[in-house]
């Protein structure tokens, strides 16, 4: 589905992606994880195109990435940054349907639609109908992250990019949230690349988590191989550093994951 080859991205005499080649299989969640600076957030624009890289190649199911095409492939590509990324002059219920009233009647989207796909979005996220009405300075901090899920959802899209998308949250807040995005993402089956600087967390949504240092791949595969088959040791060192008692004991859904962080 997404595919990077020998993508480099500078600022400065700084690599922010080193030659990375990486594939995000089709219907499965991949996890960044790595320390910051080391290239997630980057990743992430450079496959929605926000990001033109130097040097290599981005696909999006079969078809290059580049300024030209980067519009018409961010239909197909939700997009949820921390804290929603909200217009605050707008309503949750604008935020969410902008890009479908936006297409228009013309492209299908008329208001019959945008409502029938609104309840949808709204029964998925089990977001307040009372709080459409509201602006993002009304919402929690979940409400908010709710609400630029379903903006991100809207058009449905074939897959869904989240930027640190629950790291701003009250760590029970937290666990809630990821309990639903998990669910989510089950019931919707679409490819997911997540960002995150969490090892528990990217074990527990991911099918796979993909270390970064310096722009480049560390390792990739699950937690456990993470814990128990280190690729160097700076892996052993991120491990060890997120989680004290991780290495020792793994959590008993075999990924590594004691319990949300």
């Amino acid at each position: 589905m997404i595919s990077l080859r020998g993508v480099t991205k500078r600022y400065g005499p700084r690599f922010a992606l080193d030659d990375l080649t990486l594939d995000v299989p089709a219907g499965e969640t991949t996890a960044l994880i790595g320390p910051s600076g080391c290239g997630k957030s980057t990743l992430l624009r450079t496959v929605i195109g926000l990001v033109t890289p130097d040097a290599g190649q981005v696909t999006f199911d079969g078809t290059p990435v580049d300024p030209d095409s980067a519009p018409n492939l961010r239909r197909h590509m939700g997009y949820v940054i921390q804290d929603g990324g909200l217009f605050p002059h707008l309503t949750a219920r604008e935020n969410v349907t902008l890009m479908a009233r936006w297409l228009g009647p013309e492209r299908g989207w008329d208001d019959t639609r945008i409502e029938q796909r609104l309840d949808q979005l709204v029964h998925l996220t089990r977001f307040p109908e009372d709080g459409l009405s509201r602006y993002p300075c009304q919402l929690s901090g979940g409400q908010r992250q709710r609400v630029g899920l379903m903006r991100a959802l809207v058009l449905d899209p074939a897959a869904l990019l989240l930027d640190e998308p629950l790291g701003a949250l009250d760590p029970m807040i937290r666990v809630d949230l990821q309990a639903e995005l998990k669910q989510i993402f089950a019931d919707l089956g679409k490819t997911v690349l997540l960002v995150t600087h969490d090892l528990d967390e990217a074990a527990y949504l991911g099918h796979q988590s993909v270390l970064l240092r310096d722009g480049r791949v560390v390792q990739r595969g699950t937690a456990a191989d993470l814990i128990h088959a280190p690729a160097d040791e700076f892996v052993t060192r991120f491990v060890r550093a997120q989680h004290r008692g991780l290495a020792a004991e793994p959590g008993p859904d075999a990924s590594g994951r004691g319990g949300p962080a």
